[in-house]
């Protein structure tokens, strides 16, 4: 994975340098970048050779904007609403259409190209272990409508998650410039001054303890969905005295264990020191954890590590005109907390960054 998250950072920063000078908007690239990534994971080369990555990260976005309105919101709580008129849930069925289009194609070109033992990507994986259709089914078994259905999971579920976290954790460090100036310290001393030094690498990240301190801030701030996902018990169960039966819906509540002042020291305030004395703090709990943790995980700490090492390796990140964005969620309800729309100005640390692409 690691190749594949290093390629596409060094386009995505080569797109920032052509916009050295004018402000940035840093969500809108770091969403197109997280897309990319899981597109290549997930669908390999090809996705590049058709020119379909613009098609997939405008419909992701479709999808994910009509998903949080709050007219399809409403039908969780009123189920029989999605029997009556409504534009919204309209638009979302036509776009999901076209998204599954856009899978479908790629399955069938899997297919038809499939060598077995050969694995180019995700899919081949999969396709691989779909069972013959003369074998019949059994509990368990991977069928191709998993494949479709695993594809369009990794498609949303990798794309926007972590590039809101990515945003977050440029709108704090624009709010605390003198951690931003501490992370590159590290990074220079570590690696080499900016202009002359080599590019980050994940297999680096014992070597940066604030830089992994800050991404654990900004979890712990900014959970990746702070509600988790729901889960069902198995078999009756109970925690601090309450009773919760077999077959119950939880919810696990992320962001308030987060910010549990009993727990945490000054709880609400960004300050990544906390995590630098071992055993001080506790876990952070952004993917879950135990059996139904996040699958995500590994790839999502890859990204956010290479991407934001990377970022202040090459950039100073500066506030348009002193204009600091918000750090108040969007007002409607999504799956994570959507940071409201900034830009942010890049200033290039030196003038060709360190060497491209090059470990030394």
């Amino acid at each position: 994975m690691e190749p594949v998250v290093e390629q596409l950072t060094q386009e995505l920063f080569e797109r920032l340098r052509a916009q050295a000078g004018t402000p940035v908007a840093i969500q809108k690239e770091f969403s197109f970048l997280t897309c990319s990534i899981i597109c290549y994971l997930t669908f390999g080369d090809k996705i590049k050779e058709d020119n379909l990555l613009p098609a997939f990260h405008d419909c992701v976005q479709e999808v994910l904007k009509i998903w949080g309105h709050w007219s399809i919101h409403i039908m969780d709580v009123i189920p029989f609403l999605r029997f009556l008129p409504n534009p919204s849930l309209r638009r979302l069925k036509q776009v999901m259409e076209k998204r599954d289009h856009l899978v479908e194609k790629q399955l069938r070109w899997h297919k038809e190209s499939l060598v077995a033992g050969r694995w180019r990507d995700m899919m081949d994986y999969m396709l691989q272990e779909v069972a013959m259709p003369t074998a019949g089914e059994s509990p368990g078994q991977l069928l191709e409508g998993h494949v479709h259905m695993a594809a369009v999971d990794l498609l949303i579920g990798g794309t926007e998650t972590t590039a809101t976290t990515l945003s977050w954790a440029v709108a704090f460090l624009l709010h605390h410039p003198e951690i931003q100036r501490r992370l590159q310290e590290e990074l220079d001393l570590e690696l080499g001054p900016s202009a002359s030094g080599s590019w980050v690498s994940y297999k680096d990240r014992e070597r940066l303890p604030l830089l992994n301190a800050t991404i654990a801030e900004v979890l712990r701030l900014r959970p990746v969905v702070p509600l988790a996902l729901p889960h069902r018990t198995t078999r009756p169960s109970s925690i601090f005295g309450y009773d919760i039966p077999e077959g119950t819906i939880v919810i696990p509540n992320l962001q308030g264990m987060h910010l549990d002042d009993t727990v945490w020291e000054r709880a609400y305030e960004f300050w990544p020191d906390r995590f630098l004395e071992p055993g001080k703090s506790p876990r952070v709990l952004a993917f879950g954890c135990g059996a139904r943790v996040c699958l995500g995980e590994p790839l999502a700490r890859l990204e956010l590590f290479v991407v934001l090492a990377r970022l202040l390796q090459a950039f100073t990140l500066l506030p348009p005109a002193g204009a600091l964005p918000s750090l108040q969620p969007q007002p409607y309800i999504t799956i994570n907390l959507r940071m409201q729309p900034f830009q942010v100005w890049l200033q290039p640390r030196g003038l060709a960054g360190p060497n491209l692409g090059q470990r030394q």
